[in-house]
């Protein structure tokens, strides 16, 4: 059964049931740094124990003293003992109590018997919030939702041809969480126009909303051993961000376009929920063995859906590479190793893989 025919349905806390274990905190200098230095101080040596054992989830073994100093900018120190292997069968004692809501891993419906550990740390503030590309991402308390995952997938994945998906796929679970959430709350469009396309992708790691950017996805790897590492995705998006603090004319916020929004800790909660259950029914599959190519390019497959939700394929766009010269084109497909590929305006076509995509107006042809 595809992943996108099964419903969220809010919880009644913020847990999904996915979630092995969460993190909530006031404010932290970022949620992807926090992320990334607990899975380095992980005792465990299984990509997927680190994962599940995060933030206090089964028997976990982050310390109080590192998460506090991780939460507070300061990256923590990992406990001078050997690593650990649960599937092994050594066991520990939680010592870390916080903000945490555990109820174990739940088997996702489309995935057949797999599980997909996943923890996640929420922040109302970041002071160093970043994004792609080592860009400032702009916030304010409680007016954004500031959250960072931590899954496991297989290493040979993350750093092989079809790593490129990784964010899009991310988008593409915060596009349908949102989605749901508003579906379920009944909150209408401000202009009362039609909710369809109003919600989209912009390649690679942006959600767009009415051709403005709304949030994006920053994705990085924390490599455990050759089997196993952990992917970090950190996604942003804006809630309840005034005009007026918006960083720059091409961005928005979801209060700008949709009306009888929930207060900020519903909306965020609710967010956390649905979008932890997107993650984890769109990136289960990629962790079986012998199933990306149909999770990807099947006839309901990743690429095909992404490229339906596109706002950036079709139209004519500014490539500023990280190496060379801008360039010029049409955004015609997302190839198979998700790199987009753009026609010159001599015909030409080039495809990109690490690069600044910017949507051009469109000109009107002379005569028309």
């Amino acid at each position: 059964m595809p992943h996108q025919n099964i419903k969220w349905q809010p919880s009644a806390s913020l847990d999904s049931g996915v979630l092995s274990s969460i993190v909530v905190l006031d404010t932290v200098d970022s949620t992807n740094t926090l992320v990334a230095h607990a899975l380095e101080a992980s005792t465990y040596s299984d990509a997927r124990d680190r994962v599940e054992r995060l933030f206090g989830g089964g028997e976990s073994t982050t310390s109080t003293e590192t998460v506090k100093g991780l939460a507070s900018g300061t990256r923590g120190k990992a406990e001078d003992t050997p690593r650990k292997n649960a599937r092994q069968g050594v066991s520990t004692t939680t010592r870390y109590e916080g903000r945490v809501a555990s109820r174990g891993i739940r088997r996702w419906p489309g995935a057949g018997k797999s599980t997909m550990p996943l923890s996640v740390a929420v922040a109302d503030a970041q002071s160093r919030c970043r994004g792609r590309l080592a860009r400032t991402w702009v916030n304010q308390a409680r007016c954004s939702l500031l959250a960072t995952w931590a899954l496991p997938l297989p290493t040979g994945l993350l750093t092989g041809p079809f790593g490129g998906w990784m964010p899009m796929v991310a988008g593409l679970a915060a596009l349908e969480g949102l989605q749901d959430v508003l579906r379920y709350h009944g909150c209408p469009l401000a202009d009362g126009g039609d909710p369809e396309r109003v919600l989209t992708l912009k390649w690679p790691n942006d959600l767009f909303c009415r051709g403005a950017k709304l949030g994006g996805i920053l994705c990085e790897l924390v490599r455990v051993d050759q089997d196993w590492s952990a992917l970090v995705v950190g996604i942003g998006i804006n809630l309840f961000l005034p005009r007026q603090a918006l960083p720059i004319a091409e961005s928005t916020s979801l209060q700008l376009h949709y009306q009888d929004l929930p207060d900020y800790q519903t909306l965020r909660d609710d967010l956390v929920d649905a979008i932890s259950w997107h993650l984890s029914g769109e990136m289960a599959p990629l962790g079986l063995y012998g199933s990306l190519d149909r999770t990807l390019n099947g006839p309901q497959g990743l690429r095909s859906r992404i490229a339906a939700l596109s706002w950036t394929l079709g139209k004519r766009v500014r490539v500023v590479p990280v190496a060379g010269e801008p360039v010029e084109g049409r955004a015609l497909e997302i190839n198979p190793d998700a790199s987009l590929r753009v026609q010159l305006s001599d015909g030409d076509q080039v495809d990109v893989s690490t690069a600044d995509v910017g949507v051009l107006p469109e000109v009107a042809a002379v005569g028309a």
